[in-house]
């Protein structure tokens, strides 16, 4: 099922979304399931959360936060975010380019150009879960989504994991057993009890340390040595 949100001002504008789009991607096979928000201060409040949206369609003109200051807010920590800037003001389509919209589309256009909308957001989101991978945080149920090629480690922290990416970190409330078993299948190596390390961000393996891509250091463990150097060259062989 997808999550997607609606920011839109308009009552009737926003039923009429969440009906049309409800109905493209169940013709497309997908079920969508939307979150209708009144406002962009609302939203952001909501987004800062935590709250995890498959694809976020957005206004651009609304009183208080405008959609383009929204979507500043959701490209500052999600830069993969798939957004869609539905709007009357074909001129403001250049506004919206500084944050990188997926679609823009005009509301006086919405019927004919939606089918072909939902088909590319599905593409989209296809090419994107096959490079990606989501952790859901156990005491809460927030959804985190990351680029897989982004990630370089995760390292275990009393009652967090710390998730290091290329572009920061985020602490997710879960044990190292727990982020062990969600990222089995994308071929993380453990290489200490604390660390699990992308194949794909490692530069050298030395005989106490891991040198990443970033050149940034992290332990291996001396009886992991062998394994971690095994499981490393199937990594480059495949």
């Amino acid at each position: 099922m997808l999550k997607c949100a609606i920011v839109e001002d308009e009552a009737a504008i926003r039923s009429y979304l969440e009906s049309e789009l409800g109905k493209l991607f169940k013709l497309e096979g997908e079920i969508a399931e939307f979150e209708l928000f009144e406002s962009g201060d609302r939203f952001s409040r909501a987004f800062a959360e935590h709250y995890h949206y498959d694809v976020i369609f957005l206004d651009i003109e609304m009183p208080g936060t405008d959609g383009i200051s929204v979507a500043r807010i959701i490209r500052a920590s999600s830069p993969d975010a798939l957004l869609v800037f539905i709007s009357s003001r074909d001129s403001l389509v250049f506004d919206t380019f500084e944050v990188q919209p997926f679609r823009f589309v005009r509301k006086s256009h919405f019927q004919k150009e939606a089918p072909e909308l939902v088909s590319a957001i599905l593409n989209r989101l296809r090419e994107k879960n096959d490079k990606a991978f989501c952790i859901t945080e156990p005491g809460t149920g927030d959804i985190y989504s990351f680029d897989l090629g982004s990630v370089m480690y995760v390292e275990a922290q009393r009652k967090d994991c710390r998730v290091v990416t290329a572009s920061g970190e985020t602490l997710i409330r879960c044990t190292m057993k727990y982020m062990e078993d969600s990222l089995s299948r994308c071929g993380f190596i453990k290489c200490h009890r604390s660390y699990l390390v992308n194949p794909a961000a490692i530069f050298l393996i030395g005989r106490q340390t891991i040198t990443l891509t970033s050149r940034e250091e992290i332990p291996v463990s001396r009886e992991r040595l062998d394994s971690v150097k095994a499981d490393f060259l199937k990594y480059t062989m495949r």
